[in-house]
């Protein structure tokens, strides 16, 4: 009996063992089909780095909607006059609710899933110093201009529902979060290093020359301790000075952009291109090119062109069909108003995020306010010559030096003025820039805005202060958005986010 029981229980044995070598076979078979052949394992920093950068240019859809649709027009570069299917509800200051929201849908959507993968990778290697340290600042250049719209967000725990299921991340103060990246900025100017492999020819701002890279750092902090000139003016001081002495832009190479392709799919193609070419209603606001009109501005001849052939005209803000039929020689007919230049909003036209104008004019309000040695007026003037030249990145002809010297000869740098110049200035070096120009409008408010109050308009008759939050957030993440409201205020058109103080 002991030796049948016996022979049983091997047989058994065998059996068992067939069947897991066919069971772990079957596994391993089901494995393979299931596993695409021509994935990548492990994304090379180098693509994830350019996909990052082509993701900060924009789509059509929020830079249509946010950028030229709210910012752009609330600060009367743009203007149009459709009423319930409007194209720019800045202009006359519509609650259209998918526009308001469309930078934060595609930010939190697109953005900040990749960034927080990329900077997860790139923290655990100790070969990517270089890597990491962009990424610090590409965050900083991604996040400032979405906390710069909606005020307190998601910052802190934006993105990590990809890698820890984080879906409800809480909301953020926003005087945390610009500590925080002026925190990033310096520490990622400190951390490049040339003994580190570099980041190449993939990295489409600067072809990955850290030199550049450290400008960058500090001219982003320059920007960004600026916007705290209402709330803190002693911070504001601290960074400013610590930006120029670490080192910022110093001439037109140093411009932060990047280069598009005509084919080059939804995410390497201009999003101003494609919206302008479905876009035949916007025009060049009347208070931009009469602005530029009075004081000789040779970029009018390069922004603008009037279909009709007549003289260059703005659109007022705030028009519908009706009031436009009674404008004056210009009349109904939006063929006699400026458009913009064409050749400036290509699918292969550059996307800037940051120019050497820009940081001159900066320079120029940081001398004026005692908080640089340097000189003011010239600072200025640099700002002036440099946003004039800078057009000749979109392969248009620029002014002449001898025109950009006429018209700074006509309209002198003036100390007594100083601050409303150079936020004028700033203005007009800024389209194309909205995000930046909107933000800069709000801390210094100049150059001084005639609101519109258009009927049923959601500010009584204001210019927008920040942007709102989707609705989605009030479903999907109710409890932190609410509490970055008590912390903050109404999600309004006119609440002040934390730097734009009365």
């Amino acid at each position: 009996m002991m030796k049948i029981n016996n022979i049983r229980t091997k047989i058994i044995l065998l059996f068992l063992a067939i069947f897991t070598l066919s069971t772990t076979s079957c596994v391993k078979e089901l494995e393979e089909l299931n596993s695409d052949p021509n994935a990548i394992e492990e994304l090379p920093y180098g693509i994830q780095l350019t996909r990052l950068q082509l993701y900060l240019s924009g789509t059509r859809y929020e830079m249509r909607r946010a950028s030229l649709g709210w910012a752009m027009s609330a600060i009367q570069q743009f203007a149009d006059v459709n009423i319930s299917t409007s194209l720019l509800p800045g202009d006359k200051y519509i609650d259209f609710l998918d526009y308001s929201s469309s930078l934060f849908d595609r930010a939190f959507t697109n953005e900040y899933k990749d960034l927080a993968d990329y900077m997860a990778r790139v923290s655990e290697d100790p070969e990517a110093i270089n890597y990491h340290a962009a990424g610090r600042v590409m965050r900083v250049l991604s996040f400032h201009r979405t906390t710069d719209l909606y005020g307190d967000i998601p910052y802190f725990e934006a993105g990590l529902g990809y890698l820890n299921n984080e879906w409800t991340p809480s909301y953020d103060s926003q005087e945390e979060i610009y500590n925080h990246m002026l925190m990033e900025l310096e520490e990622a100017a400190l951390e490049f290093s040339n003994s580190a492999p570099s980041i190449g020819s993939q990295d489409l701002f600067y072809g990955g020359d850290i030199t550049k890279w450290k400008k960058l750092s500090y001219s982003l902090m320059l920007r960004l301790g600026l916007r705290l000139v209402k709330v803190d003016p002693a911070a504001a001081e601290l960074w400013v000075s610590k930006a120029i002495v670490g080192g910022v832009m110093t001439d037109l190479n140093d411009v932060v952009k990047t280069e598009h392709q005509i084919d080059g799919g939804w995410i390497n193609t201009n999003p101003y291109g494609e919206a302008f070419e479905i876009d035949k209603f916007m025009r060049l606001s009347d208070t931009f090119v009469s602005w530029m009109q009075d004081h000789g501005d040779p970029r009018l001849e390069i922004l603008s062109f009037v279909e009709s052939g007549g003289p260059h005209q703005g659109l007022p803000n705030g028009l519908d069909p009706n009031t436009l039929e009674t404008m004056g020689p210009a009349g109904g007919d939006l063929a006699n108003y400026s458009q913009l230049n064409q050749a400036l909003v290509q699918r292969d036209s550059p996307f800037m995020f940051m120019t050497y104008a820009e940081v001159e004019f900066m320079l120029a309000e940081a001398a004026v306010r005692g908080w640089y040695s340097g000189d003011a007026q010239t600072h200025y003037n640099n700002g002036v010559r440099a946003a004039m030249e800078n057009w000749s990145f979109y392969g248009v002809t620029t002014p002449t030096t001898a025109a950009v010297d006429a018209y700074l000869a006509a309209n002198p740098f003036d100390a007594a003025n100083a601050i409303e110049m150079i936020g004028e200035q700033y203005w007009a070096a800024t389209f194309l820039n909205p995000w930046e120009g909107y933000a800069n409008w709000r801390r210094i408010e100049y150059p001084v805005l005639t609101p519109v109050n258009y009927p049923g308009n959601a500010t009584g008759g204001t210019i927008p202060r920040r942007l709102k939050y989707p609705d989605t957030e009030y479903t999907l993440n109710e409890e932190n958005v609410r509490a970055a409201e008590a912390r903050q205020g109404p999600n309004s058109y006119t609440t002040r986010i934390w730097w734009d103080k009365n």
